[in-house]
């Protein structure tokens, strides 16, 4: 994983402290991003520090292969608004696999779940009203005879 530090109005002392504090933290995201490739991952860490009112904004900015993820905290100490914008970018990281696993998977159960039905149970199923239900089947029979299951 490639990763850019970006601090703006922050002491040298902090900038180290930041720095040291994220390192601690990359491990739990490379853990996470194991299977793409390295040189396909790049994480860019922006810190800034707002005097007025002692506190640091963290944004972090995570480019994988297809999408770009971004979380971002403030918070009056610096170790916490790592950790708050870290947990808000691995809730998007595991919401992004959830998505790239279950991709097509509710399309392929609902028409298997058709197929396995038949017609007039499907449109029951449509309807979750039995009243337009036998309207609609009434309508049907006018003009074709229903299957029997």
């Amino acid at each position: 994983m490639k990763i850019q530090y970006s601090m703006k109005s922050m002491d040298v002392w902090e900038e180290k402290r930041m720095k040291e504090y994220m390192e601690s933290k990359i491990p739990r995201l490379e853990k996470l991003l194991s299977h793409f490739e390295n040189d396909t991952v790049s994480l860019t860490v922006r810190a800034e520090r707002f005097e007025k009112n002692n506190a640091y904004r963290v944004e972090l900015v995570l480019e994988i292969p297809g999408k770009l993820l971004v979380g971002n905290e403030d918070s009056h100490t610096i170790e916490k608004a790592v950790d708050l914008s870290k947990d808000r970018l691995l809730n998007q990281i595991k919401k992004h696999e959830d998505q790239l696993r279950n991709k097509g998977k509710s399309n392929s159960s609902l028409k298997r779940g058709i197929k396995e039905l038949g017609d007039d149970r499907v449109h029951r199923a449509i309807f979750d009203d039995d009243q337009a239900f036998e309207s609609i089947a009434s309508s049907e029979t006018d003009s074709k005879p229903m299957s029997t299951l």
